[in-house]
């Protein structure tokens, strides 16, 4: 077995040896050491390191026992020992948030804990300690069991597709599919099952509503999104700079992308746009998948491409290979998605996907290296508070992977012509993505704020906000399948509020590519020096080392919309 997979944790210094995260007694003797205040500058130091190391080995056994779930959705054993975990470890480590977070903010001695970040680390610790309430880790632990409930139930969901049960997420690959009539029946396979268990799904986010409604209440907070938010890591901005992003998009970007649809219905042939048709353009698409739909060849390519923007990229993700740290290929029992998790203590990131040779394949493999060099660079920086910065910066990183990888699309698509079809077909899908990402923030923000416990009440407002965001699409016979339009993602329910980390960093890919344009070498080389900094700055400041604005403005979103606009417009004519 691959030691990525090990029971023990082998320490270093102050854990004794054989530390053992899923025991329980284990971790209560370094949580009581963790309570004695230090009483000197040496005694602060050791203090420190205890956290960081306890902190390294919680979170690797927690990504471990999760990504073993994710191998193999049946393994009873793995299942048990998450449920260990969570009840009797990591509940523990939660209870004593409130305590350690005293001592670390009390301490006169925290100048010897870590390097000087001007205050950086110790005034985000404020913050989080307004609201943590040590009655929040019973109901922090209920809200991973319901998730987990969930991830359960999307890992074995199939729906009937052309007579045969399949998968929901290889059924999605189909939405990409030439042919018209596979990507209808696609669709209606999907959306059948999602309307059939849309009563069990909505009672399941109404009980993960309640629960985080509950949060809110025992820590203090005016609502769950202001403690969600903080809980994020959001300390730069807020939500009425949400409400003028949104506001931003629905300016900007929906005319661009409505004016677009109507060239895309020239393409299609079809007088109105249908639901199945939202992502598809003949004129764009290659005239075959990535390398021949062969998943072997797909990382080969990967792996060329990662070299070209840069030798270091193509060697990290050799490493990556021969460790066996990239597990994309599909197997029974093994979990739908793609993620990418950071090990601390095997020092390395860890791509996770189960493709299907498809189009989207593709770029989410480029997707969740980007991922995998962030988590590489983090894991450098010894201190473990100060590796991971807003979700709003990592996927900056994953997604400008993607942007910085036009120039070698040819490596997945080598007939003349596909690669750039693919790059204008990825364009369009960025500019559509926005306005998606829109609908989707608001509709949370205002379940939230408003408290909406009736499964009708959200379902009218996601109708009425897609009409908003999206009013070109013709629903005309599926008009019950816009108004469940929320479960097509997963995010409302494991990750509330995580959404519009991806229109942000959308934000800053564009703007890499776009400098990229001008002067390739020096635009990798500031994004190279951005990911090394995790969260030692905040993120305008992290925007600014990788040489890019954060700037949610009308302005400045159409300006990003029209470059990826001109590519369309350019290939069109």
């Amino acid at each position: 077995m691959s030691p990525l997979f090990q029971k023990k944790f082998d320490s270093e210094g102050l854990l004794k040896p054989g530390f053992n995260p899923e025991c329980e007694k284990d971790v209560a003797t370094v949580l009581a050491q963790l309570k004695t205040e230090p009483e000197s500058f040496a005694s602060a130091k050791i203090w420190y390191e205890r956290f960081s190391q306890l902190s390294d080995a919680i979170s690797e056994t927690q990504t471990q026992l999760d990504l073993l779930l994710s191998l193999n959705v049946d393994d009873v054993r793995a299942k048990e020992r998450i449920g260990h975990f969570e009840t009797q470890v990591l509940s523990q480590v939660m209870a004593a948030r409130a305590d350690l977070m005293d001592i670390y903010l009390k301490s006169i001695w925290r100048g010897s804990m870590h390097a000087d970040d001007k205050q950086k680390l110790a005034n985000e610790v404020r913050l989080r300690r307004k609201f943590t309430h040590p009655k929040l880790a019973d109901l922090q632990i209920e809200e991973n069991i319901l998730v987990r409930e969930f991830k359960d139930f999307s890992s074995h969901a199939h729906c009937d597709s052309q007579g045969r049960s399949t998968p929901l997420g290889v059924v999605v690959g189909k939405l990409n599919d030439a042919r018209s009539e596979v990507r209808k029946n696609a669709f209606e396979a999907y959306w059948k099952k999602m309307s059939e268990t849309s009563e069990y799904q909505e009672d399941l986010f109404t009980r993960l509503l309640k629960n985080r409604i509950s949060q809110a209440e025992v820590s203090g907070a005016s609502s769950y999104t202001e403690l969600c938010f903080l809980d994020l890591g959001r300390f730069d901005y807020n939500a009425n700079d949400c409400r003028t992003f949104r506001e931003s998009i629905r300016s900007a970007i929906v005319p661009k992308v409505s004016d677009l649809q109507s060239k895309q219905l020239l393409s299609l042939g079809t007088e109105t746009l249908k639901p199945w048709d939202l992502n598809f353009w003949p004129r764009f698409s290659p005239s075959e998948r990535p390398c021949q739909g062969d998943l072997f060849e797909l990382e080969k390519a990967a792996g060329r491409i990662f070299s070209k923007i840069h030798d270091g990229f193509g060697s990290l993700f050799a490493q990556m290979q021969q460790q066996g740290f990239v597990d994309v290929h599909p197997r029974r029992a093994k979990a739908p998605g793609a993620f990418c998790v950071v090990l601390p203590k095997s020092n390395s990131p860890y791509i996770f996907g189960n493709f299907a040779g498809n189009f989207r394949d593709a770029f989410t493999l480029l997707h969740e290296f980007g991922h995998a060099l962030h988590g590489s660079a983090t894991l450098q920086i010894r201190n473990p508070l100060a590796r991971q910065p807003g979700l709003e910066f990592c996927e900056l990183a994953s997604m400008g992977i993607e942007f910085l990888s036009q120039p070698f699309l040819s490596e997945f698509w080598p007939r003349r012509g596909d690669a750039q079809r693919a790059w204008a077909l990825h364009c369009f899908n960025a500019l559509q993505f926005w306005p998606f990402m829109a609908l989707i923030d608001e509709w949370q923000h205002t379940v939230y704020e408003n408290q909406l416990l009736d499964s009708h009440e959200r379902s009218q407002l996601w109708k009425a906000l897609s009409q908003k965001y999206r009013p070109n699409i013709d629903w005309s016979e599926h008009e019950r399948y816009e108004e469940l339009g929320w479960l097509s993602r997963p995010h409302p329910m494991t990750s509330p509020f995580y959404y519009i980390d991806y229109g942000i960093a959308q934000l800053g890919a564009v703007q890499l590519w776009q400098n990229s344009r001008e002067n390739y070498t020096k635009t990798v080389e500031n994004y190279i020096a951005a990911l090394a900094l995790g969260a030692q700055r905040n993120l305008p400041d992290l925007f600014k080392e990788a040489g890019l604005k954060l700037d949610f403005s009308a302005k400045h979103v159409e300006s990003m919309g029209r470059v990826l606009a001109e590519q369309l417009e350019n290939s069109i004519f």
